[in-house]
């Protein structure tokens, strides 16, 4: 019995997370880039060494702390970023630079942030967007932490959303 308990609780606690990143990255990729993101898939990345497609082309990760603590990384195709930064500011580029690399990291704020505004019962507090590009790039979570993928598709192009909590207070 105690197992069913545990479990509906973990549901409870995953879906209130979950959905605020969800909403969140809707609503930025809506107002912000004048896009559908469609969520296509919803999973747990079971094996932390190894990363949700896509791992090559750019991935944003920032941190969140406060009652909780997690991570969100936003996973991204080449072409995908691309047109975020096209979207965003109108510019222009075949490749990846530094100027993809912001665009990126601001949407992915936008969406920490969203959610964060969501989550406020947790008083979370969330960090400066690191990010990292390149082929076979692999974003490790803590061993103590199994994150949520959550796989979208939208006018722009594929992605992941990963996101994981490792203390989230039970209430």
């Amino acid at each position: 019995m105690s197992a069913v308990v545990t479990a509906s609780a973990t549901s409870r606690m995953t879906a209130e997370y979950v959905n605020p990143v969800i909403a969140a990255t809707r609503t930025v990729f809506s107002t912000m880039l004048n896009a559908t993101a469609t969520r296509t898939g919803l999973s747990l990345r079971t094996d932390p060494t190894i990363s949700s497609p896509p791992s090559s082309g750019v991935s944003a990760v920032i941190g969140l702390s406060g009652q909780a603590a997690g991570t969100l990384v936003l996973n991204l195709t080449s072409s995908t970023a691309i047109e975020i930064l096209h979207r965003l500011v109108g510019t222009e580029v075949t490749q990846i630079n530094a100027e993809v690399c912001d665009a990126v990291g601001e949407i992915t704020n936008m969406i920490a942030g969203h959610a964060k505004a969501q989550l406020a019962k947790y008083s979370l507090m969330i960090s400066i967007p690191n990010v990292v590009s390149g082929e076979d790039h692999v974003v490790h979570f803590p061993s103590n932490v199994i994150p949520m993928v959550l796989s979208f598709d939208s006018d722009l192009g594929p992605f992941t959303i990963e996101v994981g909590f490792s203390n989230l207070p039970v209430r």
